[in-house]
């Protein structure tokens, strides 16, 4: 894949991510996809993730999740991705729909095989979610000086 041609399928992914299309979604996976994130242990093959991706989708029937950098190189990119949702479906981290807004940035890994991802690694901090949805409270600022 050049890296064009990664680029491309790495704003497809999260374009249909946004429009609401778990299966284009899903579908931009591997079956063997490997999935990790800070948040639990990882997730094997593309119908665990899709899986775990509809918990999303059932919590905020507005979320949105869009590529703000990408640095690409050969089958890898690295990817900062910004993600907005309204705590308005189902319930998160067993919290019932708090109408809460969810906005946040965060990091990823991926490496892309004929056109799709066998690998993703996100990096982000599960603490703003909870916050968000009440499940914990803010915390104190940070020290400055």
């Amino acid at each position: 894949m050049t890296p064009q041609e990664i680029s491309d399928a790495i704003d497809a992914t999260f374009l249909a991510y946004s429009n609401g299309d778990l299966d284009g979604f899903a579908n931009c996976f591997a079956e063997d996809l490997h999935y990790e994130d800070t948040s639990g242990p990882p997730i094997e093959g593309r119908q665990a993730f899709k899986d775990y991706a509809q918990g999303w989708f059932n919590a905020c029937s507005d979320r949105r999740m869009r590529p703000v950098r990408k640095i690409i190189s050969g089958h890898e990119a690295a990817v900062e991705l910004h993600l907005t949702g309204t705590h308005n479906g189902a319930p998160m981290y067993g919290i019932e729909p708090t109408g809460a807004r969810i906005d946040f940035h965060f990091a990823t890994t991926m490496k892309l095989e004929a056109g799709a991802v066998t690998e993703l690694k996100a990096w982000y901090n599960p603490l703003t979610t909870m916050q968000a949805v009440g499940l914990v409270g803010d915390l104190p600022n940070r020290p400055t000086g």
